[in-house]
């Protein structure tokens, strides 16, 4: 493990060791989510595939092309992946098993809400947060491993309760 950059004493005990990495991350994700977010409020093109998110059909009618469309969503997310990808590798190295965290994306999106980038944010560091406070405090009682399978227990638990998420909007469907 690298040296920590600083270490935050009096939390825990011991601290909690920040590295430089850690910011960077934290630091590269902030702007990733400025930078969609105004792309996605501020843009002609932006505007056009939250149009197309909340119906294709009305979308299509005024004339939002939807091939293009399709293929700039493709290419947003697959820049998203691309710097989560190299954010994390830089961390901890790329391996095979690195792709079974992106599983850990349906239940951040569950809790946060669909339709809410703000609600993925909230429900990533839920989630986060919650896995590694119920292994330290519930994983000496249950036998450890908690933090595998915590988040999907808790996506259960908001599916029956808020199915919606935190911040989704409840879909009202007209006839």
């Amino acid at each position: 493990p690298k040296e920590p950059l600083f270490i935050l004493e009096g939390l825990f005990d011991g601290g909690i060791l920040v590295n430089e990495l850690d910011i960077w991350a934290a630091v590269i994700a902030g702007l990733l989510v400025a930078g969609l977010a105004l792309f996605f409020q501020k843009t002609r093109i932006g505007r056009a595939l939250r149009a197309v998110a909340d119906d294709h059909a009305a979308a299509q009618s005024v004339g939002i092309p939807l091939d293009q469309i399709w293929f700039i969503v493709w290419l947003v997310a697959g820049l998203v992946a691309l710097v989560a990808g190299a954010v994390w590798g830089s961390k901890l190295g790329v391996q095979f098993s690195l792709s079974l965290l992106a599983l850990k994306a349906l239940p951040v999106l569950i809790l946060g809400g669909f339709t809410s980038v703000p609600g993925a944010i909230v429900g990533g560091l839920i989630i986060g947060a919650g896995e590694k406070l119920a292994e330290v405090f519930l994983g000496p009682f249950m036998g450890g491993g908690i933090e595998i399978w915590f988040a999907y227990v808790l996506a259960l638990l908001f599916l029956l309760v808020r199915p919606q998420g935190l911040f989704g909007e409840r879909i009202i469907e007209r006839v």
